[in-house]
């Protein structure tokens, strides 16, 4: 095998591994900042696909629409939670302590 295609080759697959690291990293994160409902979000989907997975072995058949629903909302809470107390304009209590003075 030729070595300068198995470096050009090398080099590619870096390229591609970087950029997919990049991707996640932009994927699982507010603007630049690491998000933890994101994260959250993931253990969330492995949960509710085994559920759903569980429930077609286990009858046999589709499961119905109100049990993907409901698999599908406990997937996205975290992220639902957090947006939705953004939109209200809820503050991070630490951060006003932390700006009077009264913290520990």
């Amino acid at each position: 095998m030729n070595k300068a295609f198995l470096v050009r080759g090398l080099d590619v697959a870096a390229k591609l591994m970087g950029s997919h690291l990049d991707f996640l990293k932009k994927a699982f994160s507010d603007n630049g900042t690491p998000s933890s409902s994101r994260l959250l979000s993931i253990p969330h989907f492995f949960v509710s696909a085994f559920g759903v997975l569980y429930s077609t072995v286990k009858t046999g058949g589709h499961p119905d629409a109100l049990a993907i629903t409901a698999l599908s909302g406990f997937a996205v809470a975290p992220y639902t939670v957090n947006r939705v107390s953004n939109m209200l304009g809820k503050k991070d209590d630490s951060k006003d302590e932390a700006k009077d003075g009264n913290g520990s």
